[in-house]
């Protein structure tokens, strides 16, 4: 049943309307409830999970959900969400960040103007920071909760925060090498329009980094409809084929594609698994915190600005 409190949505890539066939549902879904009812669905991942359905898109294949939170309603929900993977050793986190910086360094020379999209507490720019030669920094972070944090990785260089997550237009055009999104084009109701925007902030030899979780993965399917990625932040979620039409159709040219090495703590892994399958356990044994790197349905992807 569609609830007429939230949007409703064609294809985000390609404008097709969406088929009547469901996907991807849980047992009770989003859009059967009302807002107040799924804000304490919203945060963390440790309980009774409530998706609105996915459906995939006939034209191009994208998994993405037809009704979803308007915009209004995201903004209210993004401004009290607490630090990103704050459950997560910040040992690990690092050590999957600079997994993705090692990535652009590959494709970019690291100087001049750098702008990331949803920074969080900043461990990706304080790698560039550390190792590059960037001049200014442009950091587009909505949740004010992580701003000491932030502004401590950034103090000593030229810097913006901006606590609008769409606030390009303060960007000059054509003068930034570098964007970087983390696990954040999964959450963006209008990709399109977004990537259209921060192409024109590109240097024409410049270069955009895309963390996204993979829904092609085997973990995936392995877990059906209680994959983590499946939840209420993501109204769609990507495959490397679909990364490669949503950039293509934004004006850009994938130039590298490959699944991500992330770290996570032994218990953190177990107690997700067994979520997965339906065993919900309060605590897990914790191994003496030892943290693993595996491949587990993250995807990195880098492109190129062309003409649009």
């Amino acid at each position: 049943m569609r609830n007429d409190a939230f949007l409703c949505r064609v294809c985000p890539i390609c404008g097709s309307k969406p088929p009547t066939e469901i996907t991807i549902s849980s047992t009770v879904k989003a859009e059967s409830l009302g807002f107040n009812e799924l804000v304490s669905h919203w945060n963390g991942f440790f309980k009774d999970k409530v998706l609105f359905s996915y459906v995939r898109c006939g034209s191009c294949g994208l998994l993405y959900a037809p009704v979803f939170f308007d915009c209004k309603q995201l903004e209210d929900l993004y401004g009290q969400m607490p630090p990103n993977m704050s459950d997560v050793p910040l040992e690990a986190l690092q050590r999957t960040q600079y997994g993705y910086f090692n990535a652009l360094k590959r494709h970019s020379k690291l100087i001049g103007s750098f702008i990331e999209v949803g920074p969080d507490i900043g461990l990706f720019t304080k790698n560039c920071i550390t190792e590059s030669n960037f001049d200014e920094y442009w950091l587009f972070e909505p949740n004010r909760d992580v701003l000491p944090a932030l502004i401590d990785v950034v103090k000593e260089r030229k810097h913006h925060i901006i606590h609008d997550m769409f606030g390009f237009s303060c960007v000059p055009d054509h003068t930034s090498t570098v964007v970087v999104l983390v696990h954040v084009l999964d959450h963006l109701v209008n990709p399109v329009s977004t990537l259209h925007e921060l192409h024109d902030k590109l240097t024409p030899d410049g270069v955009i980094l895309f963390v996204t979780h993979d829904e092609s993965s085997l973990l995936r399917h392995i877990a059906g409809w209680r994959w983590p990625a499946f939840c209420l932040q993501h109204p769609q979620i990507y495959n490397p084929k679909t990364m490669r039409i949503l950039l293509e159709k934004a004006g850009y040219r994938v130039v590298q594609q490959n699944k991500t090495v992330n770290y996570f703590p032994v218990k953190f892994l177990l107690k997700h698994l067994l979520w997965a399958f339906g065993i919900k356990v309060c605590s897990v044994p914790s191994f003496g915190s030892i943290s693993l790197g595996l491949k587990l349905g993250n995807l990195l992807t880098i492109a190129t600005p062309e003409g649009k």
